[in-house]
């Protein structure tokens, strides 16, 4: 069964470099948070009650991360398709990582 620190360990290399975004316990479940570094404050708060919400979350912003990074990296407005392609390469290694724990 999956649990919010197994969900944890398998993004942890994301969340140590991706300084916008927080994984926060609280009483409902975890809080994932999005720092607006030009508003300085919390752009979109996000209440993940499950282990599966939380995946999924983490999941998305983590893939979104990957797109930024290639955006940034060749200064593209969209992304290609090796780009796409490099994206769907770090879902899918998420996807197994969750896979190898049931």
């Amino acid at each position: 069964m999956l649990t919010n620190e197994m969900v944890l360990k398998i993004f942890a290399d994301y969340l140590a470099k991706d300084q916008a975004i927080e994984a926060v316990p609280t009483r409902h479940g975890y809080a994932v948070m999005l720092w607006d570094h030009a508003g300085q404050d919390w752009s979109e708060v996000t209440c993940c009650p499950t282990p599966e919400k939380l995946f999924d979350k983490l999941l998305d912003a983590a893939t979104g991360y990957q797109e930024y990074l290639i955006l940034r990296k060749a200064e593209m407005d969209d992304l290609d398709d090796k780009g796409r392609q490099k994206v769907e390469q770090v879902r899918q290694e998420y996807l197994k990582q969750k896979e190898a724990l049931k």
